[in-house]
């Protein structure tokens, strides 16, 4: 019996890496966004001149909108791992 991973444990566990990184990099990118949105938020509740207020607003409604594709695709992916962790139990 060999204690070597073969080339497809191998290759699974660069799969199962890799998606933890795109993972802490969406999250990291949705924690920016937010952050952006609050700043924009913040800059319009002082703006005196209402243009300037609606161009924050607008820009922190772009960031809004950014965060809900990111954790859409969060969520996708967080789903398609379980999926996978499943359907691997399935057969080990």
């Amino acid at each position: 019996m060999s204690w070597e991973k073969s080339e497809e444990e191998k290759m699974a566990e660069d799969k199962s890496e890799i998606r933890g990184t795109i993972i802490s990099i969406l999250e990291e990118a949705i924690e920016s966004e937010v952050e952006s949105e609050e700043r924009y938020l913040h800059a319009a509740d002082l703006a005196c001149d209402t243009r300037i207020r609606d161009l924050f607003l607008s820009l922190a409604k772009m960031e809004n909108d950014h965060k809900e594709q990111l954790t859409a695709q969060l969520e996708e992916l967080r789903a398609q791992m379980t999926v996978l962790g499943e359907m691997n139990d399935m057969f080990c």
